[in-house]
């Protein structure tokens, strides 16, 4: 509110209305003030406020406005326009208060209108008028005039673009700033992680609540993740990848049965490696070395393209065996894929995998209707 100031309600030379709006409320920021039911008027200069019992008026410069915004209204609020403005000009005669901590004003149309009168507003602001009547302007010339006004208008574009990549790159140079410090408190975070996982197994505690306990903070995350910039060539690179996904995942692994799909494979490494993100290349690069550099897991493709990370070693007749004996139990209604996975635990794609190998092994047999896939156990291989 401190840009607004005491004026006469007279238009001044050079100075037309575009709209007005009546029932218009002002606002201090986010604050209600005592300035409310007046009429507003639109010039090509400047906005004027004024309630009936005032002869006087209160003034705002179309100068100051930067950015105008809208506020839709609801069943208890009003339409409001939005008004980011510029300092206060030095010299500007007194107004209704003399500072404010809030750099917009907002306009309350309590009787509608404010579509229109936000078009009229941001015409007056294209037009720049008042740069034209601040412009000193040669009385015989009218092409002067005329190319005066188009040299202050490009010099007004140029400055606010000077001043909006300014202000990019200071919001970058902070962006930087906290991305550093995030890292540097992750690697923290995970070398206290480390410390407590340490001593809980100095102690040996074996109750189910603290072993998890003890789970979460093994996965929470690397302490020194694998990147390009440490090893001179992607081979080199790929390989030390392939360790660190072992490493990592080995125990999620077999406590997942030994296989993981690889796109879990794939969350759950970026998970533990914190802003020091991989690829999909690189995952399905490193995983593909595994076995090459003999790790305790490794990548399986199944015959429908399904990439997994498994168990090194990881028996798939026992496998079969286990998925046919869940199936004994289900000789009437048989399993679908998704009964597989609620009952085993497993994701979905990786239930229809171990159905389709039970049936390579002619462990089952397949029902096609209307009603989907669904899989019974092979009598036929029992006689």
């Amino acid at each position: 509110m401190d840009r607004w100031f005491w004026c006469d309600s007279s238009l001044g030379p050079g100075e037309a209305v575009a709209a007005s709006a009546k029932s218009i409320r002002l606002y201090d920021g986010d604050k209600k003030t005592g300035y409310e039911d007046g009429h507003l008027t639109l010039t090509n200069q400047r906005l004027l406020w004024r309630h009936e019992s005032q002869s006087s008026s209160l003034g705002l410069p179309l100068s100051l406005v930067v950015l105008i915004e809208d506020e839709a209204g609801g069943f208890t609020s009003s339409p409001k326009l939005v008004l980011h403005l510029a300092s206060p000009p030095p010299g500007q005669p007194s107004g209704p208060i003399a500072s404010s901590h809030a750099s917009y004003v907002r306009l309350s149309f309590k009787h509608g209108g404010c579509s229109s009168f936000q078009q009229a507003l941001q015409k007056a602001l294209e037009a720049r008028a008042w740069e034209a009547l601040s412009t000193p302007q040669p009385a015989n010339s009218v092409k002067a005039s005329g190319a005066k006004k188009i040299h202050t208008g490009i010099l007004g574009i140029e400055r606010d673009i000077q001043k909006k990549q300014e202000a990019a790159s200071q919001n970058i140079s902070r962006a930087f700033e906290d991305l550093k410090n995030l890292m540097d408190l992750a690697k923290d975070m995970v070398s206290l992680s480390r410390s407590i996982s340490n001593k809980i197994k100095e102690h040996s505690v074996s109750a189910d609540d603290t072993t998890q306990f003890r789970s979460y903070l093994l996965s929470l995350g690397i302490d020194d993740p694998v990147t390009r910039e440490k090893y001179g060539s992607a081979t080199q690179y790929h390989h030390h990848l392939a360790r660190e996904v072992a490493g990592a995942l080995e125990e999620p692994v077999e406590e997942a049965g030994g296989v993981m799909l690889l796109s879990e494979v794939y969350c759950r490494i970026n998970r533990a490696r914190g802003l020091q993100l991989l690829s999909p290349e690189d995952v399905v690069q490193a995983c593909s070395l595994m076995r090459t550099l003999d790790l305790p897991l490794s990548l399986h493709t199944f015959e429908s393209g399904v990439q997994v990370v498994q168990i090194t070693g990881l028996d798939q007749d026992k496998v079969v065996k286990d998925t046919a004996l869940v199936l004994s139990c289900h000789e009437v209604d048989g399993m679908s894929a998704g009964d597989l996975a609620r009952e085993c635990g497993v994701p979905l794609l990786l239930a229809r995998e171990r159905l389709l190998q039970a049936e390579l092994h002619a462990q089952a047999v397949r029902d096609e209707s209307s009603e989907g896939l669904r899989f019974y156990p092979n009598l036929f291989s029992r006689s």
